[in-house]
């Protein structure tokens, strides 16, 4: 086993390494004869035939128009069916690990790996009538240059907004073009570095900068990660090219290769955010931040290279590899003649097992950096390639673990759960060769999706049981992908799912799973398994999930069931705007008069909002008393009292209507319409026999108040018989209108029409008191109960009266309360005798 130090290549002061991934398995196939798109963190390659090359017929396997899929093994995965009549302009893979097709027509077709196509739109009428000449893609956007010479980008093919960035006022195709992500930039704006004469012009929405440059033209230009630096590749003569390193505005140089004889680099990319490989016909040079160079031979074909975060990789047709960074951990363990305490501590290992004294003197001597030495061995395990030198670092991680009383072990666990995730994806099996530090920069669900999406179910799931994730989406996908490939009928598809996932109960090899089962019905009823959708919508416990694909389906009925169970009257809602959109108005009223508690819901929305169309239900509905309200309330704001009175005859009808089909249910509504509407014809009347005076939508208690209050007492008086006003009320309402109107003759007259008030007098007394009348208070406080008067007397100032009263009454109280009130002397003494003599009685 070598040494990993023999594989690192020095550079100005630090070291690279390029180590052979994989022998590539898709036998020695010539890539210079197809165009390829390779995704980061691993991912797969796509090829598809070039067609900007003649090629002799039969020469070359795969000469039909679909797109291969490989892994990054060389492995076969699948292919995606494309239109041999449509060119594709440029594809890419995005983050999700779909591919990003754009077509020379100016349409953007998404690929999964499983050849189901996603997302599809198109980037308008310039890029259809010009064409789409190329592209350059980042993670979720691109840019397409057309035929004309403009560029139209769009920053999520998920949203899609295709815009024209500015016209630069290019007259011919630019030699090369580059993408500065809006990730990148100070505006957050996507901006298109393009080499065009002998000067690169930046580009972005708002118009365009020529940098001024002089040393073109530019065949290549590539930004770094960071979007601080760019490379730029020319030809600097016909005995010389050049690959120069610049800053981002272009005012200072960093590093220059020249190269003898002058070649153009097929492709170009960085490794880190200070180091540019470009790839040639024979070499791979790796450029530095100081212009120092390694060249990497590949004598079979050139290299594509795939720019990664912590390194590039490198493949052909025969071999596939990394070329990284040396961390400086694990450069002090393995450098030639390091004595770092990791190293040490490395050293120590072979003695142990060699069970020499020697490493209990290595170390006594490393005590005090024992941490750091176990911390820089675990972290160059996580870093080095190979499987037995991991091993390795890891035990000598939990030797030097056992010497320190206090250590967080959980480190040396996670590194080691870590490790055997990234090497099991990196086998040829599954053809995943993520770094460490590529693994950790992505999310677990990512990693698992990817499995997923190579339909590595098993792989997946042991993966979750072992990292202790939820199992929750590989189940739903094994399910949506046993529903795509079978060839069973809905029953027998659906007992073969159910024991499946009965069988992952808690007593079994994992919990059951508690994801959507409306995902996988949703893919049984694209399938078309109609009836086994249904019964997996069954089994779906959460109704929000439920009611939408019933929906979908045509289950309308099933869905209004679903969402009145639920509870949730936005679900319910969600239903009854469906149906109302979707069905004609006649079978809409049928579909929500099913469920009164949908109905309701609606005559509530539409009261909300003034609906019209609520008449149209009621009427569907028979629902007359309803339809009457609804006109009722409906006319209140109408001005004019005839034509009010009007548009409540039909209202009228309708009570009547509903009367005699449930005997008595609307009895009281439509007396009190009846006599509303007499109402309105009485005050229309008034309006015009009493000019000045308004009695529009007055209750009949107010008109009766305003009649008085204008003194037209026999009006008041007939609508008294007319509308068969109680006599207490009709007493209530005169008291108050004349003493208001301070009539107090009529006043004296009305307490005088009956042999006894219906109301009493003590309400006169209070009236005229609130009016401050204590005069009048005073003629009617002998016509109330006896017992009363001494209080009432006294309220109004009437002592003398008062005391009288108290007097006649023996009320002892009542004339202490009077005496402590009064100011004049010859009233207390009275007061006081009266008193004395009441006392004196009593005793």
């Amino acid at each position: 086993m070598a040494h990993p130090a023999s594989q690192w290549h020095p550079i100005h002061d630090t070291f690279y390494r390029l180590h052979r991934i994989y022998q590539m398995q898709w036998a020695g196939l010539d890539l210079t004869r197809f165009r390829v798109a390779a995704a980061p963190f691993g991912g797969p390659i796509a090829l598809v035939r070039d067609d900007r090359q003649l090629l002799e017929a039969g020469a070359a396997p795969m000469l039909d128009p679909a797109i291969s899929v490989f892994a990054a093994s060389g492995a076969t995965i699948g292919r995606i069916e494309y239109d041999g009549l449509v060119r594709v302009a440029a594809f890419s893979w995005n983050s999700r690990e779909e591919l990003v097709c754009v077509q020379e027509d100016g349409n953007v077709r998404v690929f999964s790996l499983s050849g189901q196509e996603p997302v599809s739109f198109s980037l308008g009428a310039e890029a259809r009538e010009a064409g789409v000449v190329d592209c350059k893609f980042w993670d979720q956007g691109f840019v397409a240059m057309t035929g004309a010479h403009r560029f139209v980008y769009v920053n999520d093919i998920y949203e899609p907004k295709p815009r024209v960035l500015a016209d630069a006022q290019l007259t011919e195709l630019p030699h090369s073009w580059a993408v500065v992500a809006p990730h990148l930039t100070l505006s957050h704006h996507v901006e298109v570095l393009v080499a065009t004469g002998r000067t690169v012009v930046s580009i972005d929405a708002v118009g365009s900068q020529d940098q001024l440059l002089d040393q073109g033209p530019y065949t290549r230009i590539s930004v770094s990660p960071n979007g601080r630096l760019v490379a730029l590749c020319s030809m600097v003569s016909d005995i010389s090219s050049r690959v120069q390193v610049v800053s981002m505005d272009f005012q200072r140089s960093y590093s220059e290769y020249e190269r003898t004889p002058p070649e153009n680099p097929s492709d170009v990319a960085w490794c880190g955010s200070d180091a540019v490989v470009a790839s040639f016909a024979s070499e791979a040079v790796l450029i530095g931040p100081f212009g120092d160079t390694l060249a990497f031979a590949h004598d079979d074909a050139p290299v594509h290279l795939v720019q990664e975060l912590d390194g590039v990789r490198m493949f052909n047709g025969g071999v596939h590899e990394f070329l990284c960074k040396v961390g400086e951990d694990a450069r002090s363990v393995f450098q030639i003649g390091s004595t770092s305490a990791a190293a040490l501590l490395f050293d120590a290992l072979d003695s142990i097992r060699a069970h020499s004294p020697r490493a209990d003197e290595i170390v006594r001597s490393i005590r005090d950096e024992m941490p750091q030495a176990v911390d820089a061995c675990v972290a160059a395990a996580g870093a080095e390639p190979l499987i037995e030198y991991q091993q390795a670092l890891l035990r000598a991680a939990s030797v030097g673990r056992s010497f320190l009383a206090v250590y967080n072990g959980d480190r040396i666990a996670d590194m080691c759960r870590h490790l055997r995730v990234i090497n099991c994806l990196a086998s040829y099996a599954v053809g995943i060769p993520a770094t460490l530090m590529q693994f950790q920069s992505l999310p677990l669900e990512t990693w698992i999706s990817r499995l997923l999406h190579r339909n590595m179910h098993a792989l997946a799931l042991r993966l979750c049981q072992y990292l202790e994730a939820p199992a929750d989406p590989v189940y739903v996908h094994w399910a949506c992908a046993k529903i795509r490939a079978s060839a069973l009928d809905d029953d027998a598809l659906f007992n073969v799912l159910k024991s499946r996932l009965d069988a992952l109960s808690p007593g079994g090899l994992a919990p059951p799973p508690v994801a959507s089962y409306a995902d996988i019905a949703a893919v049984a009823d694209r399938c078309g398994y109609k009836r086994l959708a249904a019964r997996l919508l069954q089994l779906e416990p959460r109704a929000a999930s439920q009611v939408p694909l019933l929906i979908s389906m045509g289950h309308d009925a099933a869905a209004m069931d679903a969402a009145v169970r639920s509870g949730d009257t936005d679900l319910v809602y969600f239903v009854v705007f469906h149906l109302f959109k979707a069905l004609p108005l006649a079978e809409f009223f049928h579909a929500i008069g099913r469920s009164p508690i949908a109905g309701r819901l609606f005559e509530k929305y539409c009261i909300e909002i003034g609906a019209p169309v609520l008449e149209d239900y009621y009427f569907q509905d028979d629902a007359f008393a309803k339809a009457a309200r609804l006109i009722v309330i409906d006319s209140l704001a109408e001005p004019d009292l005839t034509r009010r009175a009007a548009r409540l005859a039909p209202a009228a009808k309708m009570l009547a209507r509903e009367q005699g089909a449930r005997s008595g249910s609307t009895q009281v509504e439509s007396r009190a319409l009846d006599m509303y509407i007499r109402l309105l014809h009485t005050q229309r009347q008034l309006d015009s026999d009493m000019p000045g005076e308004s009695f529009a939508g007055l209750p009949l208690n107010a008109t009766i108040a305003r009649c008085l209050e204008t003194g037209n007492y026999s009006r008041a008086a007939k609508l008294r018989t007319d509308f068969k006003v109680p006599d207490k009320r009709f007493y209530w309402i005169k008291l108050r209108a004349l003493v208001q109107r301070r009539d107090w003759a009529e006043l004296a007259r009305l307490a005088s029409a009956a042999r006894k008030s219906p109301i009493g007098y003590r309400p006169f007394v209070d009236e005229c008191v609130a009016a401050l009348q204590y005069q009048e208070a005073a003629r009617y406080i002998p016509r109330c109960d006896p017992r009363d008067h001494a209080e009432l007397y006294l309220r109004i100032g009437f002592f003398r009266e008062a005391a009288q009263a108290a007097a006649n009454a023996r009320d002892a109280d009542a004339l202490r309360q009077i005496h402590g009130s009064v100011n004049d002397p010859a009233l207390r003494a009275d007061i006081a005798r009266q008193l004395e003599q009441l006392t004196n009685g009593s005793n």
